[in-house]
């Protein structure tokens, strides 16, 4: 598969089967994540202990449920809802908290792993709510777990995975975003 092809495939996929990913794979999603254009540094940490990502995912599922955002108070109180949804491999992307790009290089990580994800056959979906659970004084014990270092924030989240057949929480179909101005 193409570049183009794998921008043109790819998907939020909701929806995860029980089965590992294999090693392989991982790691070149991985890699593809470390090639990402950036200014600065940001931690690629890589949860497959199924024990911590339903800490995480639990503890996230809590914040969405107490949070003064309405879209994800509504997301959570959907019976079976669970912020992770599933998937084999939660991929943490942090960085350093005090500086102005951790954001934006964390960001272009996730989609090289997306693109990547995509081309290799697999599931993957970009998320954000995990930072509910991992951010803050209050959550540095999972912080910890998740090897997040000191003075780090967690800024998004990849989640990877075979893709189930059924995918109830899925936003609907993609669609071309945004507007373009060709100035000449």
């Amino acid at each position: 598969m193409n570049v183009s092809e794998a921008i043109a495939k790819r998907k939020s996929v909701r929806a995860y089967l029980d089965k590992p990913v294999l090693h392989d794979d991982l790691e070149k999603i991985i890699e593809a994540g470390r090639w990402a254009p950036n200014a600065g540094p940001f931690q690629i940490s890589v949860v497959r202990n199924p024990g911590l990502r339903q800490r995480i995912n639990d503890r996230t599922l809590d914040a969405m449920n107490r949070s003064a955002n309405e879209f994800l108070r509504q997301r959570a109180s959907l019976p079976g809802y669970q912020p992770l949804y599933g998937a084999p491999v939660l991929i943490l992307l942090s960085g350093p908290a005090d500086a102005p790009h951790s954001a934006r290089n964390t960001s272009l990580a996730a989609e090289n792993m997306l693109l990547q994800a995509t081309g290799l056959g697999l599931g993957s979906c970009y998320l954000v709510s995990p930072t509910l659970a991992l951010n803050g004084e209050n959550n540095r014990d999972l912080a910890r777990e998740a090897n997040i270092p000191a003075g780090y924030t967690v800024q998004c989240a990849v989640i990877v995975g075979y893709a189930a057949a059924e995918n109830k929480f899925t936003l609907g179909e993609r669609t071309r975003k945004g507007s373009v101005s060709y100035i000449d």
